[in-house]
């Protein structure tokens, strides 16, 4: 990952001349990707092939998002599947890993922490609205005074604010035929078979088996998949599925049960949290 440099000035022959800024180099030190005097600087790393950055930790704080599909994020031991219209705030010093599949173009937002003070000292969902978006994507692509880019950029420090709704955090199982387990039912949440199916298929016990996942992950299996459930729903959520077809792919034959049990675990209905994301169709 490299900064992106902003030119200082542009001179058009013929226009008036003004009294020039002092130019404010904008190279960042080894390691970092923001330079003082500025507050943030967002790294873009368009479609291709799929892929993973793996564990890393950043001085800056970050913005994780993207636009084309969802994010999986790892950090502090939990798994989010981060929807587009949704960003991630990572903390500085937070080691996390992301992973994007190659038709997701992924947003990389570093905050300065010697110009901003932490948002907030753990991991948080951020929508990225379309003001947000383009006041950051403006600051990347741009040519301004620097006088401007400081107010660009406190704006757009304005307008992250936490979801206000519950997270929904995942946490692997460490046991390679529990974390098996897991990983199947992220890629297939409406795979409706019972934890005895599951421990038969891994080779264990139920009650094994259960009791090994309450060790592991701090929920019983049925708590586990119910929020590993509303985790897609939301990502289909804000590509603006609608509530039927969520509740259907996700593994609830009643959508009033989806309903439900998306309410008892965010907080809000699902037609509310699309509204909330801007989700096309809501």
């Amino acid at each position: 990952m490299t900064s992106t440099e902003h030119p200082g000035s542009i001179r058009i022959w013929g226009a008036p001349s003004f009294t020039e800024e002092p130019a404010v180099p904008y190279r960042a030190p080894e390691g970092r990707f923001v330079a003082d005097p500025w507050s943030l600087a967002t790294n873009v790393f368009e479609p291709g092939h799929a892929r993973e950055w793996p564990d890393e930790v950043h001085y800056e704080h970050e913005l994780v998002w993207g636009e084309g599909g969802p994010l999986d994020v790892e950090a502090t031991g939990r798994r989010w599947l981060v929807p587009p219209s949704l960003g991630i705030w990572l903390p500085a010093g937070t080691r996390h890993k992301v992973r994007a599949d190659p038709d997701v173009t992924v947003y990389a937002t570093y905050l300065n922490p010697d110009q901003v003070a932490p948002r907030w000292e753990s991991v948080v969902g951020v929508p990225v609205s379309a003001l947000l978006r383009e006041l950051l994507l403006h600051d990347t692509t741009a040519v301004m005074p620097d006088t401007s880019r400081h107010s660009l950029q406190a704006l757009a420090i304005e307008q992250m604010l936490p979801l206000p709704v519950a997270s929904i955090e995942l946490r692997m199982p460490r046991d390679v035929d529990l974390l098996h387990v897991a990983e199947r039912l992220l890629a297939s949440p409406g795979d409706g078979r019972s934890l005895d199916a599951w421990a038969s298929d891994v080779g264990m016990s139920p009650r094994s088996f259960m009791r090994r996942f309450v060790a592991e992950t701090g929920l019983s299996f049925a708590q586990w998949r119910i929020l590993a459930r509303t985790g897609a729903a939301l990502v289909l959520l804000a590509e603006g599925r609608s509530v039927r077809e969520v509740a259907r792919t996700v593994g609830y034959s009643s959508p009033s049960t989806f309903v439900t049990v998306f309410r008892r675990t965010t907080g809000m209905s699902p037609a509310a949290y699309a509204r909330l994301l801007g989700a096309p169709g809501h």
